[in-house]
């Protein structure tokens, strides 16, 4: 329990909305006090006073004091609905911005041992309950229920002691009805978790490897796996409603009983005149309540644990070992014109050396192929250079000296990088080559795309340089588009560019342009060109 509470006062901080946070649970307190507190009073003396006397004037006061209660009350509604709605999204949005900047920064081992299911999960449900944790779900279960619960308690108590404590005791009783069946309903989430994160996983691995399912004609066969996994989380969701629907009756019978207790041992009291037929009716009314107010709380017994759950996820991910500062180390401020791997082991798990002993000696204006079979490690090598992972033994030197005294900023700005893959920015042809170089001019773009030969072709694009090639897919080619890639490392002017498998998977004219294109970039450059 004391772990948990210095969890939740550690998501609390991290929020940053704390004063809000407080001035919202204030203000639901203060509505009830005055709606619980000072209605049943009023009702009361008009039914108690006013009316036996017929004291029209009485009434019409109170009457008058009753609606300007309610519209009191109703406005504070309002604005305390109002405050949560606000704090939950500003919540929500902070999370996901800084999820999004944590995996920007995060080591790409994390990426290896984690599922894009997961990613996904993080990104958008456990974002959506950890962002209603303080400002919806404690707020209702703590001030809406909690809260409003023991303002009714107390006002019972204040009007019979007897009748109030033995509904007390009615409602400790479904408490302890209520923790008993909160573990089940816990453990078979955690289930329906794992289930739905698997979920994400399949639907993310079919977009992602939409054109290869085609092509592999295994379409119906991703399907039933989906379809399997969904009934699979449709069966564990029916057991929860179940276990819900049985606690639900069993705590509404139990706490249906305060009626009865009311009207048995308060009609005694009626009959002996120590109470009256309004305070009766106002404790039935409230007792009532009661229910609704302990539902609140119950309830959210099981979201807090869910949000909870989620936040802490959250905080785990936002704690997760980030790369170096990336501008920490000494800048290389000369050409690069030297690279050297000495005795390099590299493994991406304990169980399999990627590369084991690895020595290469580069330099200046040498073009070195590295050839071998999937797996050999030929793209661990570029991973190791670019300094997305570092050697677990062994040495890898720039100009002669350890490059992790370079920051990794100035390591990456000095190698060009074209994967095999065609990474295109959602907008204009122009702004996906000032992507790398916000300085560059127009003109200098144009010639760069003359010497790689795709000018003409773009100027025959409807809007030239400044068509979307991001949101019309169909305007180039995929060997056009790979152009861009090319364009882009012209553009940042780098001394080392790594080629990695750019010309798989591609016609023979689209090859023939990429050929030219490798001529133009590798002009008194150094590269690393991987293929299989």
């Amino acid at each position: 329990m004391k772990e948990t509470l210095k969890k939740l006062k550690k998501m609390y901080q991290h929020t940053g909305y704390h004063k809000k946070i407080i001035a919202l649970c204030v203000l639901i307190i203060v509505t009830a006090i005055i709606e619980i507190m000072t209605v049943p009073h009023i009702v009361e003396k008009i039914l108690d006073i006013e009316i036996p006397e017929q004291n029209v004037k009485g009434l019409v006061l109170w009457v008058c004091i009753y609606i300007g209660i309610l519209l009191l009350q109703c406005y504070m509604v309002l604005k305390h609905c109002e405050m949560r709605s606000l704090l939950s999204r500003w919540i929500k949005s902070d999370l996901r911005n800084a999820i999004f900047e944590k995996l920007q920064r995060v080591k790409a081992k994390f990426f290896d041992q984690n599922e894009s299911g997961l990613i996904l999960q993080f990104l958008q449900e456990d974002t959506q309950n950890s962002g209603e944790l303080f400002p919806i779900r404690l707020v209702e279960m703590l001030v809406m229920g909690l809260a409003r619960f023991g303002i009714i308690v107390i006002f019972l108590i204040w009007t019979n002691v007897q009748i109030g404590f033995m509904i007390l005791g009615l409602y400790a009783l479904g408490l302890g009805i209520t923790l008993l069946f909160n573990r089940k309903t816990m453990a078979k989430i955690s289930e329906i978790r794992k289930i739905n994160t698997s979920i994400y996983t399949t639907i993310n691995e079919g977009i992602q490897s939409f054109f290869s399912i085609k092509l592999l004609g295994i379409v119906n066969k991703r399907v039933q796996i989906l379809q399997e996994k969904l009934e699979e989380y449709n069966r564990e969701n029916t057991k929860l409603e179940k276990i819900i629907s049985t606690y639900n009756a069993i705590f509404t019978f139990i706490t249906s009983l305060s009626t009865i207790i009311i009207i048995y041992f308060g009609g005694l009291e009626v009959l002996q005149g120590v109470m009256t037929y309004a305070q009766i009716m106002i404790m039935i009314d409230y007792a009532s309540y009661l229910t609704s107010e302990f539902s609140w709380f119950t309830r959210h017994l099981t979201d807090i644990k869910e949000s909870f759950f989620a936040y802490g996820n959250i905080l785990e991910l936002l704690e997760e070992t980030e790369e170096e500062d990336l501008e920490a180390g000494e800048k290389i401020k000369e050409k690069i014109t030297s690279i050297a791997f000495q005795h390099v082991y590299f493994s991406y798990n304990d169980h399999k050396k990627n590369i084991k002993d690895v020595s290469l000696d580069i330099q200046e204006n040498e073009k070195i192929a590295i050839i071998g079979k999937t797996g050999a490690g030929k793209t661990t090598i570029t991973n190791l250079l670019t300094r997305l992972y570092e050697p677990q033994k062994g040495e890898i030197l720039i100009n002669g000296k350890d490059y992790r005294e370079y920051s990794i900023s100035s390591i990456r700005h000095k190698i060009g990088y074209i994967m095999q893959e065609v990474q295109i920015v959602p907008n204009t042809i122009i702004d996906n080559i000032k992507y790398v170089n916000k300085q560059i001019t127009k003109e200098e773009i144009i010639r760069i795309f003359k010497m790689l030969k795709l000018h003409e072709k773009i100027m025959t694009l409807p809007k030239g340089y400044n068509s979307n090639i991001y949101e019309e897919t169909d305007l180039l080619s995929a060997g056009e588009k790979q152009i861009i890639n090319f364009a882009r490392i012209m553009a940042m002017n780098p001394d080392i560019i790594i080629l990695d498998e750019v010309t798989s998977n591609l016609s023979w004219k689209n090859e023939e342009l990429i050929k030219n294109a490798i001529e133009k970039v590798s002009k008194r450059k150094n590269y690393h060109y991987d293929c299989t």
